[in-house]
């Protein structure tokens, strides 16, 4: 099975999907921070940027995706 992440975060949803057997085809996050993280534990894992710049095209299939929908203040 795999996963897709939007609004990655530092991946507390994906942490849990790998661990459960899951294979993360792709993460979209922004923050410097937390992408900096993403590629540490995920090095091979495509990364994308600003969501309002990926279309479906970019990103390859998957079973399923989550989000860690960003909160406001």
């Amino acid at each position: 099975m795999t996963v897709g992440s939007l609004f990655a975060g530092i991946d507390g949803f994906d942490l849990g999907f790998d661990r459960a057997g899951f294979k993360v085809r792709w993460q979209v996050e922004q923050e410097p921070f937390c992408v900096r993280v993403l590629e540490r534990h995920w090095p091979t894992t495509q990364t994308f940027g600003d969501v309002r710049a990926v279309t479906g095209a970019m990103l390859q299939p998957v079973d399923h995706d989550c989000a860690g929908v960003p909160w406001q203040d």
